[in-house]
């Protein structure tokens, strides 16, 4: 028999529902989908980085950009 698991998907979406309407948990809205593909040691970093901070991939690498956003405008 399969371990059952807490399926913590679902509770991040009925977080984010308004007035029975999905609502997105990102303040911002977001663009399209960008693919980019990164050498094995970085990309090695990544998912280190992310499991050690508690986030996503992709909440990693948004910081990230917004990061270096901001030192190019400073």
């Amino acid at each position: 028999m399969a371990k059952k698991t807490k399926n913590i998907g679902y509770e991040t979406v009925a977080k984010t529902r308004n007035n029975g309407k999905f609502a997105s948990p990102n303040h911002k809205p977001l663009a399209g989908t960008l693919g980019v593909r990164l050498p094995v040691d970085l990309n090695e970093w990544v998912v280190e980085e992310a499991k050690r901070r508690g986030c996503t991939k992709n909440e990693l690498i948004r910081e990230a950009v917004r990061l270096m956003s901001q030192q190019q405008v400073s």
